[in-house]
């Protein structure tokens, strides 16, 4: 009976190290670069897995833009509640 209980044992201490191991390879190489991508104020494209620069289209095609409007990298970030 000792020796069943130590095997079981061992198995669920093995099985929460693994899983543990899973836990923290899954938020470093699947959710990080995503968090990270966004930290930086570019677009995450979780479908592709690629992170996008901001693009301004007068930028792009050399075209005046509108004379009121400003680039969105120098809007002020607004807090959601």
């Amino acid at each position: 009976m000792n020796e069943y209980l130590g095997r079981v044992k061992l198995f669920l201490i093995v099985a929460f190290f693994v899983l543990a191991a899973g836990a923290f390879a899954y938020d470093r190489y699947w959710v990080g670069p995503g968090r990270e991508c966004e930290a930086n104020h570019n677009w995450w494209d979780p479908k592709l897995r690629v992170c996008g620069r901001v693009v301004w289209v007068p930028d792009l095609t050399h075209r005046p833009g509108p004379s009121n409007a400003q680039k969105p990298w120098n809007l002020p970030i607004q807090k959601v509640r």
